[in-house]
């Protein structure tokens, strides 16, 4: 048992961290994912990345053996590979985004993980250490287009962030793929919508994540969702790595957004959505649209209100508003939120946040 506590305070070093199950459900998930053996070399990484050179010389191994350890982690995705010319690295990476999709629908992987996942995010404040800091994805509007009155930045234009990569793949939503364990789960949307780009692409491709796809079939994935109430979310990141199309019934991301209120919500998007009383009839479609119920009906008046505070400005009720009296736009300058360079740099972020007031994530 001290092999897997080592493990779990390692991390709980990591990005948001691992806090402890009041049920024990941590230690039951990471025994399901980690075996034994699994455990002993991932706590011999002592870096976010290194070449097997680099683990072979720190932990006295061979560089065959090091190399035969990096590889099976990789594979059974523990570990991050990216491929590099001058000699591949491999990364310890968080619970999420990181070896939890990782299992996704990698060939073996089995299916009992889900169960535990779903019973170590009801039983830890995993959920709330989330919200107190940086949002982990962020909400981009359906279309640049639909933003009025400013110049949309790059980093939240879906199609200028797609442009910015080279190759896609996509995998499967572990959100959804929990969701449908549950009993009475009604979300029917499509499990086939986490798109990862460029070294991640790879990664899902060479280890049986997800398949290789076009730039083209990834933006046809995100915008199919704009018919059945999905949302275009990115890495909280200026690359946005990857994308997901997130709908309210299934996004457990979303769902400890509302639960847990904090000081991410307000970073989670850079636009919102105003009505126009003037055109608005009241028909409620954008009521029935939002996939969140951030918009409502006041009882006494009839009128349709929406809650700014937590609206996504993703746009959907925009696009069926019958009379365009719903407009999308940018935040104020004083409110924009301008986000870390790289995924690895948000980690580092939340990693240095968590670690400098431990206290506030528990």
């Amino acid at each position: 048992m001290g092999l897997y506590r080592d493990l779990l305070k390692r991390i709980d070093e990591l990005s948001y961290g691992f806090p402890k199950s009041v049920v024990g459900a941590d230690i039951l998930l990471i025994k399901k994912i980690f075996s034994e053996e699994d455990a002993r070399d991932f706590l011999l990484m002592k870096k976010r990345y290194q070449t097997a050179a680099q683990y072979a010389e720190a932990n006295g191994f061979t560089a065959e053996v090091a190399l035969q350890k990096l590889e099976r982690m990789a594979n059974r995705g523990l570990i991050f590979r990216r491929r590099r010319p001058e000699g591949d690295e491999y990364g310890t990476f968080p619970f999420v985004m990181g070896f939890l999709e990782w299992q996704g629908a990698r060939s073996g992987s089995g299916k009992s993980w889900l169960y535990y996942t779903s019973l170590y995010m009801a039983t830890s404040t995993w959920g709330k250490r989330m919200t107190q800091t940086r949002p982990f994805y962020r909400t981009l509007p359906q279309h640049p287009e639909m933003v009025e009155g400013s110049v949309i930045r790059s980093y939240d234009n879906v199609e200028a962030l797609l442009d910015k990569h080279h190759r896609f793949a996509v995998g499967h939503c572990v959100c959804r793929m929990m969701n449908r364990m549950m009993p009475g789960n009604k979300c029917t949307h499509p499990i086939e919508t986490c798109i990862e780009t460029d070294d991640y692409a790879t990664f899902f491709i060479e280890t049986g994540i997800g398949r290789e796809i076009t730039k083209e079939e990834a933006l046809a994935i995100l915008r199919e969702g704009e018919k059945d109430g999905r949302i275009i979310q990115a890495t909280n990141s200026q690359e946005g790595e990857n994308f997901c199309s997130c709908c309210g019934c299934g996004c457990g991301m979303l769902k400890m957004r509302s639960m847990f209120p904090g000081p991410a919500n307000a970073l989670w998007s850079n636009h919102y959505c105003e009505i126009d009383y003037d055109a608005c009839i009241s028909c409620g479609r954008c009521v029935k649209r939002c996939p969140f119920h951030y918009i409502k009906k006041d009882k006494k008046t009839g009128r349709v209100v929406i809650d700014q505070e937590k609206c996504l400005g993703c746009g959907l009720c925009v696009s069926t508003c019958p009379k365009k009296a719903m407009t999308l736009r940018q935040k104020s300058e004083d409110k924009l939120y301008t986000p870390p360079e790289t995924y690895d740099d948000a980690m580092e972020i939340w990693e240095a946040e968590t670690k400098k007031d431990y206290n506030k994530f528990r």
